[in-house]
């Protein structure tokens, strides 16, 4: 009976002490947070080097946590956010300086520069034998052609689609407006959601119509059509850069240096953004295709060491 005693405990102990272990391995294993805004650039940023952490480094897994611009800043400021993969932080220069400046958040560098921003029209209203509108270069060309543009709700003037309700770039598109003086011939129109602004662009591309209005790059939209900025409705070169909350620097140094080397450009975004909303992928999925095509950009952020265990982990996909 005793004997058995000591053998039950034993048991116990190699139990226990396997909870314990499995315990202290699961506690070795450091979350990073990436702040999961609602656009699908930054999502998809989110998720390749949420790939090379877990499979590249050691001892890190990612998780995504969804919201807007501002509440997401908020958690990065408070540590509930590790890393935002595209502040876009020009668009709310105040706010970010004013984070930065108190410690809690660093600023890596550009995720990509010079995002655009602006006016866009399709190329077809401007170039070719049969284009409506040869001479429309500018903004300030627009009065010329308002009657190409008619607003369904005031056919007596044009409309051009100046962003989306409750966005920051909403005044700049007001100040293009009124700086033109294009109230006498066009109306300046608003929508609820950039799937909205987007959805009029799309409509109207399908059917060769004229439309006029705000967008941004990198955009799968931006990606898949041929449009061009109006000249004088170019917004300040955006600031799209990879910040972290202070307490990377500790526990996540490996991650940091990455983050810091972390770069693509417009063009490349367009792309992967232009294939995944072509194929229908998730996020994921189109991260694991940008990993597979293009390894010359990625590798340059990495060690080769980190390199080769990706390319494994990408193989046994």
């Amino acid at each position: 009976m005793k004997k058995l005693s000591i053998i039950a405990l034993a048991l116990l102990l190699i139990f226990t002490g396997g909870l314990f272990a499995s315990g202290k391995a699961e506690s070795n294993t450091e979350t990073i947070v990436f702040g999961d805004v609602s656009w699908d650039s930054v999502q998809v940023h989110n998720r390749i080097m949420g790939f090379i952490i877990e499979n590249g480094l050691t001892g890190y897994k990612a998780d995504y946590i969804p919201g807007d611009t501002l509440p997401i800043l908020t958690g990065l400021q408070q540590g509930d956010v590790d890393v935002d993969m595209e502040s876009w932080h020009s668009n709310f220069p105040e706010v970010y300086k004013k984070s930065i400046a108190s410690g809690d958040i660093f600023d890596l560098g550009p995720n990509m520069p010079d995002a655009p921003q602006g006016w866009w029209i399709p190329r077809y209203l401007v170039e070719g034998p049969d284009a409506p509108a040869p001479d429309l270069k500018s903004v300030s060309d627009l009065p010329k052609y308002a009657s190409l543009f008619p607003d369904p709700e005031d056919p007596s003037k044009g409309i051009v689609l100046g962003g989306v309700a409750g966005w920051s770039q909403m005044k700049i598109s007001e100040k293009i407006f009124d700086d033109n003086n294009l109230g006498e011939t066009f109306n300046l129109a608003i929508t609820g959601s950039g799937t909205a602004l987007a959805g009029t662009m799309v409509g109207s591309y399908k059917k060769a119509e004229p439309w006029v209005g705000y967008y941004w790059a990198p955009t799968a939209v931006l990606g898949r059509l041929d449009m061009i900025r109006l000249e004088g409705s170019e917004f300040e070169p955006a600031l799209v850069n990879v910040l972290v909350h202070k307490s990377m620097l500790t526990k996540a140094p490996d991650v940091v240096e990455i983050l810091k080397k972390y770069s693509t450009s417009v063009a490349d975004n367009n792309e992967f953004l232009a294939k995944m909303d072509e194929n229908g992928w998730s996020t994921q999925e189109t991260a694991v295709w940008f990993l597979n095509n293009k390894e010359a950009i990625w590798t340059q952020w990495v060690s080769s060491d980190v390199a080769s265990k990706v390319k494994s982990a990408l193989k046994a996909l």
